[in-house]
């Protein structure tokens, strides 16, 4: 009788363990998913940094912010001052 107990016993660890290391709620399985949670934390951050950048510029598109309106168009238009001088550097 004691050795089927120490037999039994010995099988359920067995299981135990195979289910610890090969199921899906294993560890292994457990430290892909934290990895992989960090990993979208940190896109999400990103994602949320370049909204905040986004909503900031339609703030100041929303408010005629002249200064910010000009930047635009000297940048994106290639417009100057009237006393300035633009030179094109064609890479």
């Amino acid at each position: 009788m004691k050795n089927y107990l120490i037999g039994l016993f010995v099988i359920l660890i067995i299981i135990i363990c195979y289910l610890m290391t090969f199921s899906k709620s294993s560890i292994f399985t457990l430290y892909q998913l934290k990895k992989e949670v960090n990993k979208n934390n940190e896109i999400l951050e990103t994602f949320k940094g370049q909204s905040k950048e986004l909503q900031d510029k339609i703030k100041k598109l929303e408010s005629n912010d002249l200064e910010y309106l000009d930047e635009l168009a000297r940048d994106k238009h290639d417009m100057s001052k009237p006393d300035e001088i633009i030179i094109f550097n064609n890479k």
